[in-house]
């Protein structure tokens, strides 16, 4: 059954997702500069733990509003409107974070110079939290096939699908780092499926979320897993073992779990209001705040020329209160790139 198709929570989900990015993010540049095991470093490995789903999360989104049209795109359509749109982006805000940090180590700006960080971008040479736009662009150059079969496979085909890209892409790698001279742990890393179905399985799972009504008991379930995703992705490693990658992973079944409990939780619990105004003010915001993540390392770059350390409110503050900062001084300038007539969509949408 098809659920509502205007309604505002995507776009808050979309927010929400965003600023926990931002946390995630600076809970990893703290564990850089705090001692490993220490106190200030566990609580920024909590801290990246329950944030670690908004990557997937993003992925989600993503689905959800390129898939819902449920039109069956042209190729051609799809490289214009989705797959060169994010590559110019790639490429500008590559050229833009090396440009900012030539500038802000004492280089002079040039034309030269501008169009070497253009080139460079384009060619792989881009900031660090850019890589997610890497395996973006790898969906959207599939997409054309993704909407073939999201327009006319059965609710089952879908589910199918995304069963064995929670099985090959979670389960299945858990179970081999456990067992690492099985037949079957040979023969996954072989075939590579995991590599596959990780964000393609995201990229469904959003779209499935916004496009099917599910029943209150399968909703429950979903909320208890979340749950469940969050123990795991927190306890595993010291309670099961295995090391932080192997449950901290962008693909790892609680990461997973989290972000499917918290997309199913703001589509049935959280969403907005249907007051009009405040639907609009969220879908507004909504359409920029990638820029939001887009934008937000100029800050950190500048608050780092300044000596600014972003450890400097302690470990349990300064992650959120920066992540804060960082999302409002960046929201102006990401609405002003979203709204340059023309190639608005193709710099922060």
């Amino acid at each position: 059954m098809a659920g509502e198709r205007n309604s505002g929570w995507p776009g808050f989900f979309r927010v929400f997702a965003v600023f926990a990015a931002l946390m995630l993010l600076l809970a990893q540049s703290g564990q850089d500069l705090a001692p490993i095991s220490s106190g200030d470093w566990q609580v920024l490995s909590i801290y990246e733990g329950l944030t670690r789903w908004s990557v997937p999360a993003l992925f989600m989104v993503w689905g959800m509003y390129a898939l819902e049209g449920g039109n069956k795109s042209a190729l051609g359509g799809t490289l214009l409107t989705l797959a060169l749109p994010a590559f110019c982006m790639l490429v500008f805000w590559g050229g833009l974070y090396a440009v900012v940090s030539h500038l802000l180590e004492g280089g002079a700006l040039t034309l030269g110079g501008v169009w070497s960080a253009l080139v460079s971008a384009a060619q792989g040479d881009t900031y660090f939290h850019l890589w997610i736009l890497y395996p973006l662009i790898g969906l959207y150059l599939v997409h054309p096939l993704l909407q073939r079969f999201a327009s006319s496979a059965s609710r089952g085909e879908i589910l199918y699908i995304l069963g064995l890209a929670l099985l090959f892409a979670g389960v299945l790698p858990l179970w081999a780092a456990f067992h690492p001279n099985q037949v079957l742990t040979v023969l996954l890393e072989r075939f590579q499926v995991h590599m596959v179905l990780g964000y393609m399985g995201y990229y469904l799972a959003g779209w499935y979320l916004r496009h099917f009504t599910i029943g209150r008991i399968p909703e429950f379930l979903i909320y208890i897993l979340g749950v469940l995703g969050v123990v795991l992705t927190l306890a595993g490693p010291s309670l099961i073992g295995g090391g932080r990658d192997l449950w901290y992973g962008y693909t790892a079944p609680g990461v997973a779990l989290t972000a499917a409990a918290l997309c199913t939780l703001f589509r049935y619990v959280l969403g907005v209001s249907e007051e009009r105004s405040r639907r609009r003010a969220v879908y507004a915001l909504g359409e920029c705040v990638f820029g939001v993540y887009l934008f937000h390392q100029i800050w950190a770059l500048v608050f780092r020329w300044f000596g600014v350390s972003p450890l400097a409110l302690g470990a349990v503050a300064s992650v959120p209160v920066f992540a804060l900062v960082y999302f409002l001084l960046s929201l102006p300038f990401a609405w002003l790139f979203s709204h340059i007539p023309g190639v608005g969509r193709w710099l922060a949408d």
